[in-house]
């Protein structure tokens, strides 16, 4: 397998989808809001000082600014999908005025997937 991103943008979403073998992320965080769904794989990732692995359609949850880096687990390679949108555009579809506070890393709901 090769470490393959594919990337599309449209009214101010990025859309990702990776296809990842050996390939690591350093520490880095995002200004939007990082939403994505792991579709095959495990993936690992450091946030908050805390070790989480996103197993298959498991929906992870960044806020803007969250430090964070992220690999495979395994050998078997990792494929997800992810979403970025920025803070006023998520306030506005909500009706919101402040910021969403995402308190769960990863969820498991198959909807939401």
């Amino acid at each position: 397998m090769m470490n393959h991103f594919k990337y599309k943008n449209a009214i101010g979403i990025t859309a990702m989808h990776a296809h990842l073998d050996d390939f690591q992320y350093k520490k880095h965080a995002h200004q939007e809001y990082a939403m994505g769904v792991t579709l095959r794989g495990l993936q690992s990732y450091h946030l908050g000082g805390i070790h989480h692995l996103s197993h298959t359609s498991g929906v992870m949850l960044f806020n803007p600014e969250e430090t964070h880096d992220g690999q495979s687990y395994d050998a078997q390679g990792l494929e997800y999908i992810m979403l970025y949108i920025k803070p006023a555009m998520l306030r506005e579809a909500l009706g919101l005025t402040t910021n969403v506070k995402f308190t769960t890393p990863i969820i498991y709901n198959p909807r939401i997937s």
